[in-house]
């Protein structure tokens, strides 16, 4: 089995899947997108992701995942992700991932989540079997049970991907959203405070008050210093 599938990619992450983790880090933002996309045809998922944003839901560079989720996830998808992040939030993930969940939009005709239901007969019982949050989404699914003993804790998934640690030291916020924008998506560098802003779903004054934090923090450097935070400047990673 390919390295890159959605399993060799949580299996990096510390769900216990029978395959080799893959060999490059997972985008974390991206692999959600991916599983809410892939999640109708592979059902083992669900309740293993959902465990996995119950323990380590700080991971989640969430106003990133906002922004991805915005303009990225194709609608027919969006119930998906919002299901999964629901049902974590519901079962103790940070309730910080609610401005995740809460660009998210319900599917337009309620279905199956699991295309193995599609069947008339079957989907039925999937809907007299649905969970009331499943409903609201509008995709049927079983209330979850989590699966604890299948996720390995933080310090195996710091061990294995050290890049994560400064995600969960900020608890996913957006300090920590900025620097993996800047890192992921804009190859170290961002023009302006403006372009952190766009990436991030965020305001500038927000923006404004993680980069001064992140500059003390020496995370982040400008171009021109006498600028100051609200002046039209590069902003990039340092360089460890």
């Amino acid at each position: 089995m390919s390295e890159h599938t959605i399993e060799s990619r949580w299996a990096r992450l510390g769900i216990l899947f029978s395959i080799e983790p893959s060999q490059e880090p997972p985008d974390i933002e991206r692999l959600l997108l991916d599983t809410a996309r892939e999640l109708s045809t592979n059902p083992r998922l669900f309740s293993l992701v959902v465990t996995w944003l119950v323990e380590h839901g700080f991971f989640v560079a969430r106003h990133r995942l906002k922004h991805l989720v915005v303009t990225e996830l194709e609608p027919e998808h969006q119930p998906v992700l919002g299901l999964l992040l629901d049902e974590a939030i519901e079962h103790g993930a940070p309730a910080e991932l609610r401005i995740v969940r809460d660009v998210c939009q319900p599917a337009t005709a309620s279905r199956v989540l699991f295309n193995e239901y599609s069947q008339p007969s079957l989907a039925a019982i999937a809907k007299s079997t649905a969970s009331e949050l499943s409903k609201r989404w509008g995709i049927w699914a079983p209330p979850v049970e989590l699966k604890r003993d299948a996720v390995r804790p933080s310090r195996w998934i710091l061990d294995h991907n050290p890049y994560a640690l400064g995600r969960v030291i900020r608890k996913g916020d957006l300090r920590t959203s900025i620097l993996e924008t800047l890192r992921l998506d804009l190859d170290g560098k961002a023009p302006s405070v403006s372009a952190v802003s766009r990436c991030t779903a965020a305001t500038r004054v927000a923006v404004r008050d993680a980069l001064r934090s992140l500059m003390k923090e020496c995370a982040v450097v400008e171009d021109d210093p006498k600028k100051g935070i609200d002046g039209d400047r590069k902003i990039y990673l340092a360089v460890a």
